[in-house]
């Protein structure tokens, strides 16, 4: 891709994330992209078909660096052959969200946007299937026997008990990067470390 092909992609989908700033994705038309990129309509349509394929690129650049930041984080659980200590699992905790940490922090204007009632729950979800599968392949990694251990300890489905794990995470960092001016990186490694470890009513200092 050319460098002017590269601009003028980046300024479309910085238009349409600024709309959203706005208004909400559905009442938004290229008319409006148009008018704060400053890019005429011919070129909108050389490389994009509508409003939803510009949303569909947006995305897809975003998903693509988060399931790199996730495919990095896996480094942490590499050669992990045994039940860990509480100690170990802490450590492990702290070092499992280094990479996805910082693709939150760096993202952090776009997610807030595009999760944001003027956004696309689609894209929430696209999040959450690919943390289910990365998740999924650390579980496998760590104990091949998972699926088995859940089925026996919980009451509903090992793939259900991944999801809903996902779905709490993902929703404690988009939290957490809103309060970046007060908490170090480290700070939310540390803070989703014990988020891993503890039950609710411990990290709440209800229960020992």
């Amino acid at each position: 891709m050319d460098i002017r092909t590269q601009t003028i992609k980046s300024n479309l989908k910085k238009a349409l994330l600024q709309c959203m700033k706005e208004q909400a994705f559905n009442e938004i038309k290229v008319k409006d992209i148009i008018l704060a990129s400053g890019i005429s309509s011919r070129t909108f349509y050389q490389y994009y078909k509508d409003t939803h394929a510009l949303l569909l690129a947006v995305e897809d650049d975003i998903l693509a660096e988060f399931n790199k930041a996730l495919l990095a984080d896996r480094e942490a659980v590499n050669g992990i052959d045994h039940v860990l200590s509480q100690d170990e699992l802490i450590k492990v905790a702290e070092n499992i969200s280094k990479n996805s940490i910082s693709f939150f922090l760096k993202n952090k204007d776009k997610l807030e946007i595009l999760t944001s009632d003027n956004g696309d729950i689609r894209f929430f979800n696209k999040m959450i299937e690919y943390a289910n599968k990365e998740f999924a392949i650390r579980m496998e990694m760590m104990n091949p026997n998972y699926k088995a251990i859940l089925a026996q300890e919980q009451t509903i489905p090992p793939d259900m008990v991944l999801g809903i794990f996902d779905i709490n995470i993902i929703n404690v960092v988009l939290q957490l990067i809103k309060y970046n001016d007060e908490l170090s990186p480290a700070d939310m490694r540390r803070y989703i470390a014990g988020y891993l470890t503890r039950t609710p009513l411990q990290f709440l200092g209800l229960m020992k």
